[in-house]
């Protein structure tokens, strides 16, 4: 397989691949192409884990994949091996993909040993039959093609084997969250990028899985004073995709509603906080 990058021929990172001069992570809306540009972002993509836990999200995995076995398992969209590093007990049986070279080349620094593959989840460089398990954490949001994206991973899945894809679903309607409050485009922009729960169990069937089922895997729920999250860089635009989507002014304009909100409730005696009710989604399937 020429896509699977051992330790000493991982490409540089900063250079678009087969796609030239089309940017990593590429999101469709109504309008216009926006992406998430993971090749910038990679440096401080991992701080996102220090400063939420993804125990949820961590336990579904676990059980997902069972007790480390001579399955293969591969991630789609691995970014900087998070993911990967917390299935290290199965070693060489786990493969991570992305098509970021930024987030490929933190990935290889962290875990040397892990076998990655650069390219896209619409066009998995695989041969048929070849993994028992694919999942994607955060992720299928990402891919301009999601149905074409099931049905790679149906065809590379050997017979038994599994899905898993967890995420939000802002079409539930269930969540509240300042980033979605400030920034009035974010949520829009979500609704095109993020496929319902619903949805995506129906593109599942139609790709060849049976038995689809969504399960909510995580639940966060904070209130943080505004000043402190400014201060602590929570809100900077590369800390997640929903700011790095926007537009320099989309961005500038909910920022400056934030400050806004916040200095007038500190002129009035009061702290502004910012608030996060969110939930993530696990949906398997099996083939």
């Amino acid at each position: 397989m020429e896509f699977l990058f051992e330790k000493k021929t991982l490409p540089e990172a900063g250079r678009y691949g087969a796609e030239e001069g089309k940017p990593s992570s590429c999101i469709m809306t109504h309008m216009s192409l926006r992406h998430a540009n993971y090749d910038q972002i990679a440096p401080t993509y991992d701080k996102r884990y220090e400063r939420r836990e993804y125990a949820g999200a961590e336990r579904a995995l676990r059980e997902f994949v069972g007790e480390p076995s001579e399955l293969r398992i591969l991630e789609v969209g691995c970014g900087t091996g998070h993911w990967l590093n917390v299935l290290k007990a199965f070693e060489s049986k786990v493969m991570g993909l992305d098509f970021s070279l930024g987030m490929l080349a933190r990935a290889r620094t962290s875990f040397p040993t892990s076998v990655l593959i650069r390219g896209t989840a619409q066009h998995l460089p695989l041969p048929a039959a070849f993994v028992d398990r694919v999942f994607c954490i955060n992720a299928i949001h990402h891919f301009p093609d999601k149905p074409a994206f099931l049905r790679e991973a149906r065809r590379v899945l050997r017979p038994d084997g599994r899905i898993l894809t967890v995420g939000l679903d802002p079409h539930a309607e269930r969540d509240q969250w300042h980033v979605y409050d400030y920034f009035t485009e974010s949520l829009k922009i979500d609704k095109q990028r993020y496929p319902s729960s619903e949805q995506l169990r129906a593109w599942m069937v139609e790709a060849g899985f049976r038995d689809c089922v969504t399960q909510e895997a995580e639940h966060w729920v904070s209130r943080m004073p505004a000043r402190e999250a400014l201060e602590q860089g929570r809100l900077d635009q590369a800390v997640t995709s929903q700011l790095s989507v926007l537009t320099d002014d989309e961005y500038r304009q909910g920022m400056a509603r934030i400050r806004g909100d916040m200095e007038r409730a500190e002129q009035e005696g009061q702290t502004l906080f910012l608030t996060t009710d969110l939930r993530l989604y696990a949906t398997t399937a099996s083939v």
